[in-house]
């Protein structure tokens, strides 16, 4: 790759990946949501004093594969519609063939030595090649706590790192086919694991307790935290109601009076923790830590960007914001029909384990304007589940035609700065760190940008200090939107 601007940092070495939606439309068919495309995966590798390289290739999922065997994007479960629509025996079909859905398109983790592992909101795996990115395996995480009585469901899209043992974790959602008579549970639970790669090169899930689902009360979990000690699984007001077993979209609601549950469970022996909280909706944690307040009592300090109130969110499906046709109109207006979206505040629970007693701090708005959409974090990795500063962030203005930015801020002075410029559309911003450093910024942060002139992407890397453009490194095809990344060492 051609580096067009600046220097790539020489201690630079390894890879960003990353992954969203790449096929929109095949034959006859196409989707209307953007999280509906079928998966692409898209990786930067740098090797020090070596040229900067580029793989992209379709995640070839068994609904990928079958799309291209017929010739036209075949049916499947959406979070939008299919045009032409999905008919009655269309809708039969998709329950057999998409039993184990695996349009796995939302993000990437580093589970594993047989390659980078491609998840959505499931259980279902995919891994593709390091370097090629070929497919690898599609595989479900061995549960050692499963019987043939239970069936495995749902799992957030985003691990979370033990920030010792270096486990991935993340949950299962466990339903007992036989009303608990051999299974020995009653009703559905999020099962909580870890998750290790064995001498085999297979990923095994170890159970480390579980949380209910009280009276159906089924809630989107899209990410959790960890601590050194403790698991943290949020339940936010966005939840699922089992309406329509294919159009996804009619089953997820947001629960303007529904409360907060935040379950803490102890890693040593499953015992668990509820804390209650007033309705507030979010998706991506920033981070989660362990820390002794004045009186020397245990608190979990868990931090969220959170909508500002759920009083004006609209009455419609919350991923309709990335609705094709909307996104293509230059004439409609998010900030008129999504206003409810406009406002996020940070919000830290805490959460205090000697007393029972949860709080909320709301942090004052760190940028301008206002309105800005702040979503998207990336923090540092060595510094999952323990005591933090920095985050970095996407940005929307909904007021000026969805223009984009990425700001960096700092948790503990309560202060930001920014980028942006005219035309320019950066996403999630990913954090690379330097090599043996010992301050907690002390790094890279790296976003495809589209640039909306020539319909152009460039690979931007900034200093993670002071979000100074060190280099830009061009790239032979346009990625106009991923949704999450990740970066690892060495590869």
């Amino acid at each position: 790759l051609k580096v067009s601007r600046g220097m790539v940092p020489s201690w630079l070495h390894g890879t960003l990946y990353r992954v969203g939606p790449g096929l929109y439309e095949h034959g006859n068919r196409r989707v209307n949501n953007m999280v509906d495309a079928l998966s692409k995966v898209h990786r930067w590798s740098f090797n020090k004093d070596k040229n900067p390289t580029f793989t992209t290739s379709f995640l070839k999922s068994s609904i990928y594969n079958r799309t291209k065997e017929n010739g036209e994007l075949v049916a499947m479960r959406t979070l939008g519609q299919l045009h032409p629509p999905v008919s009655a025996l269309e809708k039969i079909k998709v329950m057999f063939y998409d039993s184990l859905p695996d349009n796995n398109n939302i993000a990437p983790w580093h589970l594993g030595n047989s390659g980078i592992t491609i998840t959505q909101e499931s259980h279902v795996y995919i891994d593709v090649g390091f370097k090629s990115l070929n497919f690898q395996k599609k595989y479900i995480a061995k549960s050692d706590n499963t019987g043939i009585f239970e069936q495995e469901f749902l799992s957030a899209s985003h691990f979370w790192k033990h920030p010792s043992s270096g486990d991935s974790i993340n949950y299962k959602i466990v339903m007992p086919l036989d009303k608990g008579i051999l299974s020995k549970n009653e009703g559905p639970a999020y099962h909580l694991y870890r998750y290790r790669e064995n001498e085999l090169g297979n990923i095994d899930a170890f159970f480390v307790g579980k949380v209910p689902v009280e009276k159906g009360d089924l809630r989107v979990v899209h990410t959790l935290g960890a601590t050194e000690n403790f698991i943290v699984l949020p339940r936010f007001s966005l939840y699922v109601e089992l309406n329509d077993p294919v159009e996804i979209s009619k089953n997820i609601k947001m629960g303007k009076e529904k409360k907060v549950y935040f379950d803490v469970v102890a890693f040593k022996d499953g015992s668990r923790k509820q804390f209650v909280f007033s309705a507030y909706e979010s998706q991506h944690i920033f981070n989660s830590y362990e820390r002794y307040n004045d009186k020397n009592e245990l608190e979990i300090v868990v931090d969220y960007p959170t909508l500002d109130s759920l009083e004006n969110v609209p009455d419609k499906n919350i991923f309709e914001l990335l609705n094709i046709e909307t996104l293509k109109d230059p004439d409609y207006h998010y900030s008129e029909h999504w206003e409810g979206y406009q406002k996020f505040t940070f919000r830290r629970f805490i959460l205090n384990m000697d007393t029972g007693e949860g709080s909320v701090y709301d942090f004052p708005r760190m940028w301008t304007p206002s309105t800005l959409q702040v979503e998207f974090p990336y923090i540092n990795d060595a510094y999952r589940g323990l005591p933090y500063c920095y985050v970095y962030l996407q940005t929307w203005n909904f007021a000026a035609h969805n223009a984009m930015g990425i700001i960096k801020v700092d948790m503990c002075t309560e202060t930001s700065i920014g980028w942006q410029e005219q035309n320019k559309f950066p996403v999630e911003p990913v954090f690379a760190a330097r090599p043996g450093a010992t301050e907690e910024d002390d790094g890279v942060i790296l976003s495809p940008v589209l640039d909306s002139t020539d319909n152009s992407t460039q690979l931007y890397i900034w200093d993670a200090k002071n979000l100074e453009i060190l280099a830009i490194v061009d790239t032979p095809v346009t990625t106009p939107f991923t949704l999450h990344g990740v970066w690892v060492n060495g590869v």
